[in-house]
């Protein structure tokens, strides 16, 4: 990650944290933090990560996962069905699974946004950068 994104990261996660700390000291006792301080949390959260933003913003983690898990079940088609977790292995792996044939990675977003991949070779195939490219472009 660049040093100008991570300043990037580091200005939207702190911007939130002013407005959620200003919330803070001005809300009434015991009283739930407004929606739109949540999306926002949802919202960096699906571009930065979980961890990183529940500590940013000094929000519960717990509490921020279930809202972003909220969020995305509620953006997915309901024909779709929810991502789960599939260990690829490395390139070279995947030439040998393969045998001679092409190797297709094909990836589709809650979105429904879909990328296909037909590869003659995956030695040069930066599997994970791949990844969070197209995931990335998902929020």
């Amino acid at each position: 990650m660049g040093q100008k994104t991570r300043e990037a990261r580091r200005a939207r996660i702190e911007e939130a944290s002013r407005r959620i700390q200003h919330w803070r000291q001005t809300r009434e006792k015991r009283s739930r933090m407004p929606e739109p301080l949540w999306d926002s949390a949802v919202a960096l959260a699906r571009e930065y990560g979980l961890y990183a933003t529940a500590q940013g913003l000094r929000v519960s983690y717990s509490s921020l996962k279930t809202r972003v898990m909220a969020a995305a079940s509620q953006q997915r088609d309901p024909g779709t069905p929810a991502a789960r977790f599939v260990e690829l292995g490395s390139a070279g792996a995947f030439g040998a699974a393969r045998g001679a044939g092409a190797t297709v990675v094909e990836l589709t977003g809650s979105d429904g946004q879909k990328l296909t991949l037909r590869l003659a070779s995956t030695n040069e195939l930066d599997l994970p950068a791949l990844l969070r490219e197209f995931w990335g472009r998902q929020a």
